[in-house]
């Protein structure tokens, strides 16, 4: 084991060209500062459940970038910046995960009352809801949550604005071009269902 090691032996070890040095010292790195790392996530509110998969995101992260460091006075300080990048990315997709799987079970609460009533509407439902969902696969994300939340769930724009975390104006930009785009697929889906060339 290479026990303690000053910033700039850690730094030159991290990326040395042999594969044993090189193994040693990211694993020396990890064994000092992965707890440091899983508490400040932690703190951050980051879930008990997901907290060490976000501290170990930090040190593939810190694996796949340390070639972009040029100088290195701190490695816990630099995988805390890594560790406060990566606790942010992953609270926002966390807000756009738990969207995403609340518009999925009301979707499915509408369409299993509506095909209790009628087997055939409820038919005709489902294709349209597949043909949407192809298309919203194919759309952008930033313009799919808008049109998503405006125009299937009847978000206002400021609702929109709050959940995003973005301007009102960027979405009724992000709106306006959301809905050209699903109107230019829809009409592109169409057009390949009909067999034409």
């Amino acid at each position: 084991m290479l026990g303690t090691l000053t910033s700039e032996t850690t730094v030159a070890q991290l990326r040395s060209a042999t594969t044993a040095e090189r193994d040693r010292a990211w694993s020396t790195v990890y064994e000092e500062h992965f707890d440091r790392i899983y508490r400040l996530a932690y703190r951050y509110g980051v879930p008990s459940a997901e907290v060490e998969d976000v501290a170990q995101r930090v040190f593939l992260i810190a694996h796949r970038r340390i070639h972009e460091v040029q100088e290195l006075t701190s490695v816990g300080a630099w995988l805390k910046g890594i560790a406060v990048r990566v606790i942010a990315d992953h609270r926002r997709w966390r807000r756009v995960r738990t969207l995403k799987a609340w518009i999925v079970r009301s979707e499915e609460q509408r369409l299993a009352s509506a095909r209790e009533r009628c087997p055939e509407a409820s038919a005709v439902a489902a294709q349209a809801q597949e043909l949407a969902a192809r298309i919203f696969d194919r759309m952008s994300p930033k313009l799919r949550d808008v049109l998503v939340l405006v125009d299937v769930e009847g978000s206002s724009a400021d609702e929109c604005a709050e959940i995003l975390r973005i301007p009102v104006n960027t979405v009724r930009s992000r709106l306006r071009l959301a809905r050209a785009e699903f109107d230019r697929l829809r009409k592109q889906r169409l057009f390949l269902k009909d067999g034409a060339p």
